[in-house]
């Protein structure tokens, strides 16, 4: 870890209180509490299902009484659970000292913006509603906010997009594709935003902004699909099938799996979502890797 960054941790420690970690379990939430323990960061790490010595707190629903006075040493927070579940707690949290935000929205704001099927649209409207409610509360409650628009986020097979496709290709030996799957992608890893969010949130360059973070590298839907394989030792075995094919597999395949597969997936594999990391390069100098560099951490 830079040397910056460990300055960083010790200085929260002992002046800014305690931090708030919610959605310690998911994703980005993991490596982020062991980033925040590993540098000596006094944490409240809080879950829905809570492990270890996390607080328990369904952010559904109002905190318990013993994490409600856990929250009254926190003084920052970080976001990692579904950013629609914030708003509600915005006054709590305020009220308890909360004075900083950095949270994570998602790039599906701009991906699914213009997506045919209801459920997407239903995100991108949880997404966007939330996002003008934090920023609306925290201007009018002197609270800082950072937000973050992850793109493709992977890492340690606890996401659900590069894990999901290693399993397929785990299970069946290949990959189906819609099309050619030439649309762009830049998958980023946890531990980027893990490390964009820690630089981020001391610097007064970030206060009250929105950044999009992708990874550094744009690769399309099939390459990425193929460096999976190799990331999983395999020969890639890429079935590339009519795009109107594609679209009627997976509304069927939605009727007979748990997983919520939706013809705007099809077209999305031919559709170009790489972002520009322009503004956080610029305000605290992200620096993301390139994508699958550690395959033995990030596949299942």
């Amino acid at each position: 870890m830079p040397v910056s960054l460990l300055a960083l941790a010790k200085r929260w420690s002992v002046g800014r209180g305690v931090i708030l970690l919610t959605g310690a379990n998911g994703v980005v939430g993991v490596p982020m509490a062991e980033r925040l323990a590993s540098n000596g960061v006094d944490v409240v790490s809080v879950s829905r299902k809570p492990t270890g010595e996390q607080y328990q707190w369904d952010l559904s629903q109002s905190p318990p009484a013993g994490t409600l006075a856990a929250l009254n040493q926190c003084r920052q927070l970080i976001h990692c659970a579904p950013i629609w579940l914030l708003p509600p707690h915005l006054l709590a949290l305020h009220s308890a000292g909360v004075k900083r935000i950095v949270a994570f929205s998602s790039s599906s704001v701009i991906s699914k913006q213009h997506s045919g099927n209801a459920q997407e649209q239903m995100l991108v409207n949880s997404l966007t509603d939330a996002e003008h409610a934090i920023e609306r509360f925290c201007r009018e409650h002197d609270m800082q906010f950072t937000l973050f628009r992850p793109s493709m986020i992977y890492g340690r097979g606890l996401d659900e997009n590069v894990t999901h496709i290693a399993k397929f290709i785990t299970k069946r030996g290949f990959m189906l594709l819609a099309g050619q799957a030439k649309g762009l992608r830049q998958p980023v890893q946890a531990e980027d935003l893990v490390t964009a969010t820690l630089t981020a949130i001391e610097n007064p360059k970030t206060v009250n902004k929105t950044y999009t973070l992708a990874g550094a590298e744009q690769l399309t839907y099939r390459a990425m699909v193929e460096r999976i394989f190799i990331g999983l030792n395999r020969t890639p075995r890429v079935i590339c099938i009519p795009l109107p094919c594609f679209r009627l597999a997976l509304k069927l395949a939605s009727l007979f799996t748990s997983f919520n597969y939706t013809p705007e997936m099809a077209n999305r594999m031919n559709q170009d979502l790489a972002y520009s990391n322009h503004d956080a390069i610029q305000d605290f100098a992200y620096s993301p890797q390139a994508f699958l560099t550690q395959p033995e951490r990030d596949l299942p």
